[in-house]
């Protein structure tokens, strides 16, 4: 009786660890998941990196487009936070990440203000950030819900530019991000 007990015992948890291991990698939650599949119902990683500033975990980023491959026409950028950030300093940080890439009039700068002012929010550790490229349009999303929408190619570039150009803050985390 305890061998039959026994074996039953090692064959439940043989089966438990096969179906384990058989299942998809889950990448995202639920949340951020349903998000990507809005724009992009079939999806592949292009890669990941992680941003870190001197001692600080600043933040986890993935890109996805449907084939794996980048394409700077169509993919889904995904930020998954650290730690905490306020508002301000998010607004502020990207602003200079403009400015990184090219002079802008100050009325248009103020514009931007206005925009992520309306659009960031305080982060918190686990927050999730997902910017999504469609050919000529963005949108973004903070916790889930739609922050932001636009149809301006140019603001659409330098945005994702943050991130995907090759003279980057970090082109170390872009080369990874990029899957290169």
């Amino acid at each position: 009786m305890f061998k039959k007990n026994l074996i039953i015992i090692i064959l439940f948890f043989f089966n438990i660890n096969i179906l384990i291991a058989d299942a998809p990698k889950k990448h995202f939650n639920t949340e951020t998941h349903k998000i990507i599949t809005k724009y992009l119902p079939e999806y592949k990683i292009v890669g990941k990196a992680n941003y870190s500033f001197l001692i600080w975990n600043i933040y986890d980023a993935t890109l996805v487009t449907k084939s794996g491959k980048f394409k700077n026409d169509e993919f889904v950028l995904v930020l998954k936070y650290n730690k905490v950030i306020k508002k301000e300093r998010l607004v502020n940080e990207t602003i200079n990440e403009f400015k990184k890439q090219a002079e802008f009039k100050e009325e248009y700068l103020n514009s931007l203000r206005q925009i992520f002012n309306k659009t960031f929010k305080k982060t918190k550790i686990n927050s999730v950030f997902v910017g999504i490229k469609r050919k000529k349009q963005a949108y973004l999303y903070f916790e889930g819900e739609e922050v932001f929408k636009s149809n301006d190619e140019k603001f659409i570039n330098y945005f994702f530019n943050i991130w995907l150009r090759e003279d980057s803050q970090n082109p170390s985390f872009t080369k990874k991000l990029l899957g290169r």
